[in-house]
Parts: structure tokens; sequence; C-alpha cells
């Protein structure tokens, strides 16, 4: 049985780790870059000896199916945490967008305009 889970993935080692679960118990870590802000994180690999960095912004975090023992360790290889997709960027902020104005369209008794063919449900 596996779990969704946003994760990172190290571009050193690859291991790919789960954005709640920080501080890992290889000795890695993710923070967010501004404090109180899911924007950006940095992740402090183990594989580096040094305090280089590897940033990501939220639209290049990656939704992935984890396996159990991943998910319990909050970090794993590409086969115990797999992307399911890519995500278009900002995907969540678009359908937030869509929302609010076909909530407004529907307030003024207006139709609310459907933007494309894959909004529609036939």
């Amino acid at each position: 049985m596996s779990r969704i889970r946003h994760c990172v993935e190290c571009p050193k080692c690859l291991t790919r780790y789960l954005i709640p679960f920080s501080p890992y118990g290889n000795g890695s870590y993710l923070i967010r870059t501004v404090e109180g802000c899911s924007d950006e994180y940095a992740l402090y690999c183990s594989c580096r000896k040094s305090n280089a960095a590897s940033v990501w912004r939220w639209n290049e975090v990656k939704t992935c199916a984890v396996a159990n023992a991943a998910y319990d360790r909050g970090y794993g290889t590409p086969e115990e945490i797999v992307p399911l997709r890519n995500r278009p960027q900002d995907s969540w902020s678009t359908d937030v967008a869509r929302s609010l104005n076909n909530l407004i369209s529907k307030e003024k008794g207006e139709t609310p305009a459907i933007s494309s063919g894959a909004d529609r449900i036939d």
C-alpha cells in the first residue's frame, strides 16, 4: 500500500524526501527559505559534505506515491517514492482563481465562462 505525498529530490544522490518529515533520520533536513511561507524550500542532504543546499520552489515539488517503509522514514529511493505525473505549474492557484471567478459570476446572476474543454463535464 502506498500514500500520496509531496516530495523533493536531492540532485546529487537522488534520495527523495517527504516535505513535512524534516529533519530526517539520515541527517538531512528541509527548511522553508522564508519563515511561515511554503513557496520555497532548501534541502540540505546528508550526501553533501558542505553546506550546499538545493532550492525548491513550490511549483517544482513533486506529488508522489510513497511506499510504507519510505513513509515511515520520511525519505526513500526513486523506487520507493515515485512521481505520479507532472503537474502543471500553479495548477492549484489556477483552479482557485477559476472557482472564484465562477462564484462571482453566479452571485451576479451571470453564466460562468468555461475556459477550456477540460473544464466541461459531458
